[in-house]
């Protein structure tokens, strides 16, 4: 289970940090500076009544501004999760796997919620299969609920260990 604080705090990699950190800052720059070129293009084009590509500039706007906000609030409630050296399985550490019905190896990172993405190997703790690795070892057989039935997976190898948050700066 996830501690108090991480609930609280967004807990994230230091490389999920950064790509929200990047984020943020293109979009506020890059984003908003070519947003006000369209719209001063478009608003060149007749009031808002005559000119259906201005409403949907000024559509577009509020949605860029929500991002930005969203992304905002990420990063203030961002908490870099660091290992602590014990061997468990926390976010940031890569874990290698193997499913005991198919014998199939598979490796995973372990990521903070917002992080998640299978297809390139990042597994979020908010995940059923990260709720299930979060806090196991080297050796630990872990059972995950899926819609076919449980899946058992052999945590062969842990690389990282268990988060202490620390409050990105």
């Amino acid at each position: 289970m996830i501690a108090s604080s991480a609930v609280d705090d967004l807990l994230v990699t230091a490389e999920g940090y950064e790509r929200l950190r990047r984020e943020l800052e293109t979009l506020r720059s890059d984003g908003r500076r070519t947003m006000s070129e369209r719209l001063r293009e478009a608003r060149a084009d007749g009031h808002l009544e005559d000119n259906p590509a201005l409403f949907d500039l000024l559509d577009g706007q509020a949605r860029l501004e929500r991002r930005i906000s969203t992304l905002e609030a990420r990063v203030a409630a961002a908490r870099i999760a660091e290992p602590n050296g014990d061997g468990s399985v926390g976010i940031g550490s890569s874990v290698q796997l193997r499913g005991l019905e198919t014998n199939e190896l598979f490796e995973y990172e372990l990521v903070g919620a917002t992080e998640g993405y299978v297809g390139q190997g990042r597994v979020s703790v908010e995940a059923p299969v990260g709720r299930a690795l979060l806090g196991s070892a080297a050796a630990d057989i872990v059972r995950v609920a899926c819609p076919r039935g449980e899946l058992q997976l052999e945590v062969v190898d842990v690389t990282g260990a268990e988060p202490r948050a620390r409050k990105a700066a």
